[in-house]
């Protein structure tokens, strides 16, 4: 029984080499590059200002943002349906959001991809998932 005693008795503190240790996960480095235009409606955003921009600049219209990160390969699976979407809802303005850089822009995000609507700057619609037929679907409804 004595073997299980660490269990209910208090426990030992950690070395001092781990004291200091606040957080093991490595953090990624902000990359200083400006937002790249894909397409004329379609831009890549690796920054909480880029984003922060983005949205400013197209506050008086319907923006879909895709959320996605460089490892996920349920995004890499989406982007080409999102990239032929562009083409066919031409009235909305796209980004590409890299949350792998950003601190701050994907908060509320779990899962990636994660699509989100914006109309006139407050978010009106958000969904998940490597879903063509559902993007283009919720896409649709978005595009009058």
């Amino acid at each position: 029984m004595e073997q299980w005693g660490w269990l209910t008795k208090g426990h030992d503190r950690p070395s001092k080499r781990f004291e200091n240790v606040k957080n093991t996960r490595p953090q990624p480095l902000e990359k200083q590059a400006p937002a790249v235009k894909i397409l004329p409606n379609l831009a890549g955003l690796r920054t909480d200002e880029q984003y922060d921009d983005f949205l400013m600049r197209h506050r008086n219209d319907k923006v879909v943002v895709n959320f996605g990160s460089s490892w996920c390969t349920h995004c890499h699976k989406l982007f080409p349906h999102f990239l032929s979407l562009t083409h066919a809802f031409t009235k909305l303005h796209y980004a590409v959001a890299q949350v792998d850089y950003m601190k701050y822009a994907p908060r509320g995000i779990t899962y990636t991809p994660t699509i989100a609507v914006f109309d006139k700057g407050r978010k009106v619609d958000q969904f998940f998932g490597a879903n063509p037929q559902q993007l283009r679907d919720r896409l649709w409804l978005h595009s009058d």
